[in-house]
Parts: structure tokens; sequence; C-alpha cells
């Protein structure tokens, strides 16, 4: 049989450069890290997935630069994003202060239904650390959003970030069809009314 795909899922990694966006979506595609050299503007590749019920879907991640200089043009990517990955640095305070104005400008520039993970990356440098595991959920509780620490350079909880955001997005569109399905089988009570009316009169010139 021929797999039948979805539409292309569109994911989003932002954060301040130097948190480790490049390196943990090049750990997740790739397998490997190919390159720590700053991302200029904006890039993106393609991957092809298979969800928790078996669907195969494909997405398309987008890496954001995290100059300044970029920040307007990384915002107009936003539109019709699916998932977010907002990224800091555990071992960098000033990464982490920053995620409150980066979800800020997802929430003002995405998708209402947009799905937002908040990433600790870069938690095999237990000594450095700066940013404690709960400090980072109590951040994201008060967001009302999901967390998750990984590793890129020690491929540390990596698929799991993406596979976890790809598949809360997944069960969000299979709910939305559902509830699009429900109301296109339910009559209004103007249609319930007009219908009645219809019966009765069939019903008398009988």
């Amino acid at each position: 049989m021929m797999n039948v795909y979805s539409p292309i899922y569109k994911v989003i990694l932002v954060g301040d450069s130097g948190v480790g966006k490049t390196c943990l979506l090049s750990m997740y595609v790739k397998g490997v890290i190919e390159s720590t050299i700053p991302t200029i503007a904006v890039e993106f590749c393609t991957k092809e997935i298979e969800l928790y019920d078996g669907t195969k879907i494909k997405v398309q991640l987008w890496d954001t630069a995290g100059q300044e200089r970029f920040k307007s043009l990384a915002l107009t990517y936003y539109r019709k994003a699916y998932g977010i990955l907002l990224l800091f640095d555990v071992t960098k305070k000033s990464s982490f202060i920053a995620c409150k104005n980066y979800l800020e400008e997802v929430r003002m520039n995405s998708e209402k239904k947009c799905i937002v993970y908040l990433v600790g990356n870069k938690i095999d440098l237990v000594n450095e650390r700066q940013i404690s595991k709960e400090e980072a959920e109590a951040f994201a509780q008060q967001e009302n959003i999901k967390y998750i620490e990984t590793s890129a350079v020690k491929n540390m909880k990596v698929n799991e970030a993406f596979t976890s955001l790809l598949n809360d997005i997944y069960r969000n569109k299979q709910e939305e069809e559902k509830n699009k399905l429900y109301l296109q089988n339910v009559e209004t009570p103007i249609q319930l009314v007009k219908n009645k009316e219809i019966r009765q009169n069939n019903f008398f010139c009988c």
C-alpha cells in the first residue's frame, strides 16, 4: 500500500545565539553534529517520521538565527507553524531570561493553536549549570507549556524532544478534525425547527 502523508508540519527552533539550536537539529536529522557555526538568518530541512499510531508524516524544521539583527526576519516564519521548540542554554542564565521575550513574540506572531516546548539544552555540562531543572519547570508550568531537557552533543533526549512535540501536534490536529466532523453532522436549532415543520406539513397534507 502507498503511504498517505498529511500536510507538512512546520516546526521552528528559536532562542538566543549559541544555545544549540543548530546542533540539536543536526543531531535529530542526521545523527551527528556537522557544524557549530552560528546560523545566518534562517535554514530549514525536511524529515519523514512515524508517529505513535504508525502514521507517517513529513515535518519541515526551521532553524532561526539568534542574533538580534535577524530577529525581525525570524518573526515572519512563525506564521503557520504547528510547533515551536524554544531553547535556552542551562549554563547561561541570560538565555533562560530571554525565553520570556521569545515566548511573547511567538504568541503574537504564530497561530493560536501552535504548541510550544521549552527546551533546556547542554545538560551534559553539569558543573557549569546555572539554571536548575526545578526553576525551568516552574517557568514552563507558569506559561502552560511543556519542558524537556536535552544535550545535543551527547544525544540525550534529542529524539524525544522532537517526537513528543510532533505527536502532540498530531493529536491536536486529529481532535480538530473530529470536532469539525461532529459539527457538520449536528443540526442547529433552526434546522431542527425547520425539519420539524416540514414533517408536520407533510403529515397534514396526507
